[in-house]
């Protein structure tokens, strides 16, 4: 048995660096931006209930199945599609839509990590001294050559990162953007709780859940939309990423950690965010203007708004910049793996079709709107639901845990594990992938408004915040530090529990 990656674009050095580059995947846009203003919409307190809920009971069950199946094929999106369809036609025609699909979201989303870039500059010149944030972000909007250029250099960092590889690029990129991303949204935090008047009565929107609001369908279809579309299980990023660990890696504590940390990340964000433009009287119910209007208005009112700024911007571009590279890496991983193309040369085609698309949709509405909509929804949504059947129902949950996650696991799940994702995650998961493609099954309500909010921080308030801090945030650090203290399994060790187990061969 190999200790490295077999999928022919090698493996992650580190397992600090996996899981920094596995986090870094799923940390993206959907994270930074959609998730706070997604909190705005749908009732604070109890969409991150919601949110939190939807991520343990069904993203983190699919996220391990697929990630262990990366891990297991080690090959790309075609050849694990071949084998699993068993049929070389069908799996180029899935393999290719899987790769592909999740590949064009960036035809749109580098017009939006643009953006990003450039209010970090806008922050650290105090941009909104001289112009109100509606006309920075209308006038940025206008000068699509700028977009265009920043968006032609985020392309060419893109591709040299995935040239130098899955190590010295993804991975070394990935351990310093990630670490520096979560510490800057901690400053900000700590920044809005000691130097903003009124933060108290921000918390209580945030944290203090409604039952009322709970206890509608709606919300939770909204949350268990946002973990999906945070974590990207299905389309086939988490399966790519699996590919790159090495054989003896414990993919089940591995991937319970990233999907605790996009979990924290996001709450982390809110409470970044929300709290503070709630008590400054702005409207967290603002859609996408929350990040490019509300918040440069939030920054011009409060002390050190430049310095927060930059801190603030800096750790979105981080987050947003890591999935662009993932978005990548699965059609170039594939590509390279499937069609024996090597990393460079998939790298450069990709990286051709990339800077062509980010300067279309710098300039074209209509492509923008049409990408944004058809991969950014269709596509992904798609991938999503059909990806939970081939790696649940056809490739087979209890093979995936028996083969691929048990032997070098430190947490060596049960037979009940497998059932559970046939009966319960993998069901749920297709049932919200078909309705946010075909809204029939419950009704659609897209705000949740919530009423008069005291001024002090309430009991139940605190109760909350504790358990997310204690809770959410405890058991990620903990399992952080189990992660970074504890020895994967040896070669050895693999292949005597799976004589012991008698693992089958195929």
């Amino acid at each position: 048995m190999s200790n490295s990656s077999g999928n022919g674009t090698g493996s992650f050095n580190s397992r600090f660096g996996a899981i920094m580059s596995m986090t870094g995947m799923c940390v993206g846009m959907g994270s930074v931006w959609r998730f706070p203003y997604m909190v705005g919409q749908y009732g604070g307190g109890s969409f991150i209930v919601a949110y939190i809920a939807c991520m343990l009971i069904v993203v983190l069950p699919l996220g391990i199945i697929e990630c262990g199946i990366g891990k297991g094929f080690e090959k790309g999106m075609i050849g694990v599609f071949t084998d699993a369809l068993k049929n070389k036609t069908a799996g180029k025609i899935f393999g290719a839509i899987f790769s592909l699909g999740y590949f064009s979201m960036n035809f749109f989303y580098y017009v939006v990590l643009a953006a990003s870039t450039y209010f970090i500059y806008s922050s650290a010149t105090s941009e909104w001294n001289r112009t109100s944030p509606e006309l920075i972000y209308e006038g940025l909007a206008k000068n699509t050559t700028l977009i265009a250029v920043i968006s032609l250099i985020l392309v060419v960092a893109t591709i040299y990162i995935i040239i130098k590889g899955v190590d010295s690029g993804i991975e070394r990129m990935s351990k310093i953007m990630i670490p520096l991303m979560f510490i800057f949204f901690i400053v900000v935090v700590f920044f809005g709780i000691f130097f903003i008047d009124g933060i108290q009565q921000g918390y209580n929107w945030y944290i203090e859940p409604d039952l009322a609001i709970l206890a509608k369908p709606d919300i939770w279809i909204a949350a268990m939309s946002q973990a999906l579309f945070a974590v990207g299980v299905g389309p086939g990023c988490v399966l790519i990423y699996g590919s790159h660990l090495k054989k003896t890696s414990d993919v089940t504590l591995n991937m319970t950690t990233v999907c605790l940390l996009t979990c924290s990340v996001g709450v982390i964000v809110g409470m970044a965010l929300i709290p503070a433009c709630i008590a400054l009287n702005l409207n967290p119910e603002s859609g996408s203007m929350l990040i490019y209007v509300i918040i440069p208005t939030l920054l011009s009112k409060i002390p050190g708004g430049a310095v927060v700024g930059i801190l603030l911007f800096l750790a979105i571009f981080f987050a947003g910049f890591s999935t662009a590279i993932a978005q990548t890496e699965v059609a170039v991983a594939t590509f390279a793996t499937d069609f024996n193309w090597g990393r460079k040369k998939a790298g450069l085609f990709f990286g051709v079709i990339n800077v062509v698309a980010a300067v279309i949709a710098a300039y074209s509405i209509a492509f923008y709107d049409f990408w944004n909509n058809f991969s950014g929804n269709y596509l992904f949504i798609g991938t999503a639901g059909i990806g939970a059947i081939v790696y649940v129902y056809i490739i087979n949950a209890e093979k995936v845990r028996r083969k691929f996650l048990n032997p070098s696991s430190d947490i060596r799940m049960g037979e009940w594990f497998s059932k559970y994702a046939k009966i319960i995650a993998a069901p749920i998961m297709i049932i919200i992938m078909i309705n946010s493609l075909f809204p029939i099954f419950l009704s659609s309500e897209t705000s949740f408004t919530k009423g008069d909010v005291p001024e002090t921080l309430t009991v139940a308030t605190i109760i909350t915040l504790a358990v997310i801090v204690l809770g959410l945030f405890g058991i990620t650090i903990k399992m952080l530090h189990k992660c970074l203290t504890t020895e994967e399994r040896t070669e050895e060790e693999v292949l005597t529990y799976e004589r012991e187990q008698e693992v089958p061969i195929v």
